[in-house]
């Protein structure tokens, strides 16, 4: 019959409880780290970072200036009670359109980039439907199915595209900021639109082409707003 010492009995008790924890602690290591690799990314936003990374068609604004000349693309549009400190009036929300813009030539800047709400619309329907005269006038025809120049305007700022919505936009007064060459800037066209409206129809966004008077003839197709007026 064999004796062995406490101590080495202890001992060996102790190798075998270590065995074990080691034995678990690379096990549940291997279960993080699988899980981990696992895991489906979640949805996120689109990463933009270019004026050409971004969605939709483009036009080019020049505010009637031979040498103001923007490209400018309407990315997205939602519903807002609210923009830039100012609330829409009552009866109506505005409809906001989320633009990019850069200077159309990519090697160089321009001076001074902004957006002039007195050249910029939208319009619901298209072709004839929306052409005004040379004085600005408008039938009665129009006013059921089109919308004039914008509410308001921001200044164009470097913006990324997941801060858009959350992002503290500033009314655009007077001018503008100086774009440098090749750079992408992000801003917001708000038109008031009655809340007993029902966009139906073809949305166009409107920007000044040569001429300092609207002529409706400068536009692009926008995506209506996905969600409800709140």
């Amino acid at each position: 019959m064999s004796f062995r010492s406490p101590s080495l009995l202890a001992l060996s008790l102790l190798l075998a409880l270590a065995g074990c924890s080691e034995s678990g602690g690379d096990e549940s290591s291997s279960e993080a780290t699988t899980t981990e690799a696992d895991a489906p990314t979640s949805a996120s936003e689109p990463a933009y970072s270019q004026f050409e990374d971004y969605p939709g068609e483009e036009l080019l604004y020049t505010d009637g200036r031979e040498e103001y000349r923007l490209r400018v693309k309407p990315v997205e549009t939602a519903w807002l009670t609210e923009l830039a400190g100012r609330p829409a009036q009552m009866g109506s929300h505005y409809l906001a359109v989320y633009v990019v813009a850069t200077g159309e030539q990519a090697d160089r800047g321009v001076e001074e980039a902004y957006l002039n709400a007195f050249s910029v619309g939208l319009r619901f329907g298209s072709g004839d439907d929306c052409n005004r005269d040379a004085l600005g006038a408008r039938d009665e025809s129009m006013e059921e199915i089109c919308h004039d120049m914008a509410t308001m305007v921001t200044y164009l700022e470097d913006v990324p595209y997941e801060d858009w919505g959350t992002y503290g936009w500033t009314e655009s007064t007077l001018g503008g900021s100086p774009l440098d060459a090749g750079a992408t800037v992000a801003g917001v066209a708000a038109f008031t639109v009655p809340d007993d409206f029902e966009v139906t129809s073809a949305i166009e966004f409107c920007g000044g082409g040569e001429s300092v008077l609207m002529e409706w003839d400068n536009c692009v197709t926008v995506p209506a707003p996905t969600e409800e007026r709140s």
